[in-house]
Parts: structure tokens; sequence; C-alpha cells
């Protein structure tokens, strides 16, 4: 499966993007495709550690994006607003899943470094 995403900008939002992008929707679409492999490795990393620590694992795989494709059909990866409606980020405990919610749009404001 595919998934189409598009944003619309204003033209001074756009004017901006041109000042630093060569080619402004190719910058876009790398942007996103780095954010996704970012998060792909970042969540394999931490399964791979927790397979290594378990005496019971006899083999992991080598490819991060098996490891994420594995946990996405087991339902072990939730999307942020599961993770969201299943509790209160203001309040959740630390190690509770929304306290380890990644990044996401909501929490960026102007000072955020770019990614």
């Amino acid at each position: 499966m595919a998934v189409t995403l598009s944003v619309e900008l204003t033209d001074l939002e756009y004017a901006a993007l041109a000042h630093i992008a060569v080619d402004p929707h190719d910058w876009f679409q790398d942007m996103v495709r780095l954010r996704c492999k970012n998060t792909i490795a970042e969540i394999a990393d931490k399964k791979i550690k927790e397979m290594i620590a378990d005496p019971s694992v006899s083999a992991i795989p080598a490819d991060k994006n098996t490891i994420f494709e594995d946990m996405v059909n087991s339902g072990t990866i939730k999307t942020a607003a599961t993770m969201l409606a299943e509790e209160n980020i203001a309040g959740a405990p630390p190690g509770s899943a929304a306290a380890e919610l990644p990044s996401t749009a909501y929490d960026l404001t102007p000072d955020t470094p770019s990614l």
C-alpha cells in the first residue's frame, strides 16, 4: 500500500522554501522520507536491544525495515493518535506509552531546529 501526502503552502511559505531548496517538491519528499527512515531506525534499534537481552531469541533479522514491518504487522506499532487516546499525555507517568511519544508536528515551535 502506498499513501500520498500533500501540503498546501501560502505564497510566502513557498517563497521561503524555494529560498532554501533548489526543488521544493523534492526537498519536501526527502524530508518526510528521512523522518520516516529515522523513526524506523530508532524503533528497530530499541527492539534489537530487547531481542539481544532476551535469551529465548535465537535470531535477529539483519534488516531494520523487516523488524519494523514485523512490529507493524503484529500490532506492536500504534499511531500517535491511538497512543494519545489510550493515555492522557499531560498526566502520563514516565515510561508510559504516551510519555514516550516521538516528536511530532504538534510540539514544533518557531525555535525548533530543522530536521
